[in-house]
């Protein structure tokens, strides 16, 4: 019987499906000026040369084939996988894990912003929230699109480095394309005039997908699966989708997550009332917070802020990336110092490899946050290397803050995506001997549940 308790707090179950849908829909939008949001373009485009003309579709549909390499399967499948390689692992003896998935939202990642600029000024209306949906007349248009982006993809995963190449079957692989464009296709919801209860609400294909896959994961394993919303700025009518899903801490999301290096600052204007709503009801934060991981795919982004001058940054020219400029520790000082009571996580505590020589740089920043604000975490989450763990416990010494507020994450399934880091049976490995409130109890108080969970 199960004794001990394990409480992943950073984990993914978004598979290559949400991924193919968000791509193929933002590409989709864009050609009918209508990315990022609908009529945000002056006109719309042709398609000849899409890949060419929209910067970034490349680097995109890369990332994608990564994920493709790994993750078809669905999100219960993905779930199930996680608490195998959990009972398979040295730590999973005798133990029972607990999962808090984290959405992700990658829609506006082919977004420069602009249409920020005219918004920040007051010249232009907030965007609109329009469903996705593929006309009849249009269908054939769309396949053409669809298989543009089917054979981009693929394209990507056959010029991948060989240690990054497929797992997944070619039927596993079809499947991913088949149900994606199935659901494209599909037309929106009917509901009686004025039931839509996303009205308002910018929903992306994708994004909607996901969203309720991992609903349906919370109501069919209560108590055992703690979902986070993710929450961008950008998207139209995300306080009001904010407020249905989490439901002043009663609803199956149980928390928001926060992606900036994907194009916005944590001091976004449209951030502030999320911000005021999860204080208010003690609604904890995870944000992606280290040097590394997925970035907008965009040169210049126009950067909107209440803290600091908004205007055009050109990473090109920018020394590091756009975690960097988008998420540093420092860029929150703003926002903890307005909302002293938001319960924050600074997820990956610097990054799995800053332990090293002069490498500690960014993670002395978090832990300073943590010393210095009292509602301030972080997690280990992408910690793979074997010898971490133990130099980890080496920091907690030197920093006794850090006993309550670290607390464990595998960053599965983007540690599958990166074949180095042995995959998560070895990952769970590496945590064996790592005290039980770094594996549970910090994670408990972080999300506000009962010990008997």
């Amino acid at each position: 019987m199960s004794s001990r308790q394990i409480l992943d707090i950073h984990c993914h179950l978004f598979n290559a499906r949400f991924a193919v849908m968000e791509l193929a829909a933002a590409t989709w939008n864009h050609l009918q000026g209508d990315y990022p949001h609908a009529g945000g373009a002056k006109k719309k485009r042709t398609a000849r040369g899409i890949f060419e003309a929209l910067e970034g579709v490349r680097d995109y549909a890369a990332w994608i084939a990564r994920l493709a390499a790994t993750a078809v399967s669905d999100c219960e499948s993905l779930y199930q996988a996680s608490l195998r390689n959990f009972a398979a692992s040295r730590l999973g003896k005798n133990a029972q894990l607990f999962m808090a998935p984290l959405m992700m939202d990658i829609y506006f990642a082919l977004s420069d912003n602009a249409d920020e600029e005219a918004a920040g000024r007051g010249r232009r209306a907030a965007p609109q929230a329009q469903a996705f949906a593929i006309p009849a007349a249009r269908r054939k248009d769309f396949d053409v699109h669809f298989e543009a982006v089917r054979k981009l993809i693929l394209a990507e995963m056959e010029t991948a480095p060989k240690a990054l190449r497929r797992s997944a079957s070619d039927q596993a692989l079809a499947a991913v394309f088949d149900d994606a464009k199935k659901e494209l296709l599909a037309p929106p919801p009917k509901t009686r005039r004025g039931a839509d209860p996303y009205a308002g609400i910018e929903m992306s294909p994708g994004y909607r997908r996901h969203l309720h896959d991992l609903e349906a994961l919370a109501v069919k394993y209560p108590g055992q699966v703690f979902p986070f919303l993710a929450a961008d700025p950008r998207r139209a009518g995300m306080l009001k989708l904010v407020k249905m899903k989490v439901k002043a801490g009663r609803g199956l999301f149980k928390g928001i997550k926060l992606y900036p290096p994907l194009g916005y600052l944590p001091t976004h204007p449209n951030l502030a009332p999320v911000f005021d709503y999860c204080e208010q009801h003690g609604i904890p934060v995870t944000l992606h917070c280290s040097p590394g991981g997925l970035n907008n795919f965009r040169t210049k982004n126009y950067v909107r802020s209440w803290a600091e001058e908004s205007g055009w940054q050109d990473f090109g020219r920018i020394t590091g990336n756009k975690s960097a400029f988008y998420t540093a520790p420092e860029k929150w000082l703003p926002v903890l110092d307005r909302w002293k009571k938001l319960r924050i996580n600074f997820a990956h505590l610097g990054g799995g490899d800053q332990l090293g020589e002069n490498k500690r740089e960014w993670m002395n920043r978090i832990i300073y946050l943590v010393k210095t604000y009292d509602n301030v975490y972080t997690d280990v989450s992408y910690h793979a290397r074997e010898n971490l763990p133990g130099e980890l416990l080496k920091v907690i010494g030197e920093n006794p803050r850090l006993a309550d507020k670290l607390m464990f994450g595998t960053d599965y399934i983007m540690i599958m995506l990166d074949p180095k880091l042995g995959g998560l049976t070895r990952y769970f490995d590496h945590f064996e001997k790592f005290p039980d409130p770094l594996l549970c109890t910090n994670a408990k108080r972080f999300l506000n549940i009962a010990d008997g969970v």
